[in-house]
């Protein structure tokens, strides 16, 4: 844990079912023009565009079908150029989020993107953003609501890429469990088990603080019980929990960090096309065993990396006698959740993916150093 620490959280939040109604209450003052941003379905974000109309704004209606890239930035941005926009409301999953985000800062100072953000001043990253994004989250995953920055595709890289700084945080989040029923399961399972690896890797960070620490120790086992709830039919107070514990995850991660399952995730997305909560559900077992593997019996992080595993197993009891974490990987078993193999994943692939697992932005706040070949057995287990 660190032993000295600043945070920031900057972005608005209102939390509670129904909030979403408000949306325009959230705009700034004089708005007129409002892109919104939303997921294929739509259904969600039904209601939230019928508010804004019946507040009298125009609305440019943008359909997100797919995890935003460069490519899919400047395509919006060029889109909205015939005339101003006052606010960009992004309503859907981290991927909708992160898209209206990244959209928000174009239009702000009038950018296109490069693959490699040359042309985007740390200055202008470091200032509030003049066009403010509304983020309204319609899963409980990736917090992007209140982190500042948007996850992108860099398909010549084959890679994902973070624009990162102050001006990607949203001006507003209105988090609105009663919005989460609507996705189906296999994204209320991938979405949840990232929120719940999110907490989890916050806790263990290198760069945990007092601050984070008190957003993710007690919402491990929150988010645990409320994943399995609400995959069975859950009442409000388990899809209240999971907005919850995904909102918290989000405000931990942007001040401590996360570690080698989402550092390794990073790279199989950009390289696979693979479901981002899905990589980290499937990793979180193998890279809590690897720390333990690693991690010296009697000092904090082993402490800390044996407590996650107690609350795994109090929530999702043991199948293979002391093994902590085969409950969760046998009922992640049978809801579904895809093995690597089936993103395309081969044997002959492990080396080079565990080298950029090791060299991964997240992978540098892991609770201990794992190195390449530590990676590679994470990576093997997983398969």
């Amino acid at each position: 844990m660190s032993p000295s620490f600043s945070f920031s959280v900057p972005t608005i939040v209102r939390f509670g079912n129904g909030v979403s109604n408000d949306i325009a209450e959230a705009l700034p003052a004089g708005t007129k023009r409002v892109a919104l941003l939303r997921g294929a379905s739509g259904i969600a974000a039904g209601p939230v565009r019928e508010a804004l109309k019946q507040a009298g704004l125009s609305v440019e209606d943008i359909i997100c079908a797919k995890e935003p890239s460069v490519a899919s930035i400047n395509a919006i941005v060029t889109s909205l150029e015939g005339g101003p926009i006052d606010a960009v409301v992004a309503c859907g999953g981290g991927a909708v989020l992160d898209s209206g985000k990244a959209v928000a800062f174009c239009l702000s100072h009038g950018l296109l993107l490069t693959d490699d953000f040359a042309e985007v001043p740390q200055h202008l990253l470091d200032k509030v953003a003049t066009v403010p994004c509304i983020a309204v989250p319609t899963t409980a995953g990736t917090g992007a609501e209140v982190t500042a920055n948007a996850v992108l595709e860099i398909p010549s890289k084959q890679a994902k890429v973070s624009l990162r700084g102050r001006a990607l945080f949203p001006a507003v989040a209105l988090v609105d469990p009663s919005l989460l029923r609507t996705a189906p399961p296999n994204t209320v399972l991938s979405s949840g088990l990232d929120a719940i690896v999110q907490t989890i890797e916050s806790y263990t960070s290198c760069a945990a603080t007092p601050f984070s620490d008190a957003l993710t120790r007690p919402n491990i086992s929150v988010g645990l019980a409320a994943l399995k709830a609400v995959l069975s039919g859950g009442d409000d107070d388990a899809w209240n929990d999971m907005a919850w514990v995904s909102l918290t995850s989000g405000i931990a991660l942007a001040n401590s960090g996360l570690g080698a399952a989402h550092g390794a995730a990073s790279v199989l997305g950009g390289r696979y096309g693979a479901p981002h909560g899905a990589l980290c559900g499937r990793l979180l077992m193998p890279v809590l065993r690897q720390n333990l593997a690693v991690a010296e019996q009697g000092t904090e992080i082993h402490t800390r990396l044996t407590e996650c595993a107690s609350a795994i197993a109090a929530a999702f009891a043991p199948a293979l006698g002391g093994d902590a974490m085969s409950g969760l990987e046998a009922w992640q078993e049978a809801q579904g959740l895809p093995r690597l193999a089936a993103f395309g994943v081969a044997a002959s692939d492990i080396e080079i993916l565990a080298a950029q697992s090791a060299s991964a932005s997240s992978s540098r706040k892991n609770g201990v150093p794992l190195t390449p070949s530590d990676y590679a057995e994470i990576l093997t287990a997983a398969l």
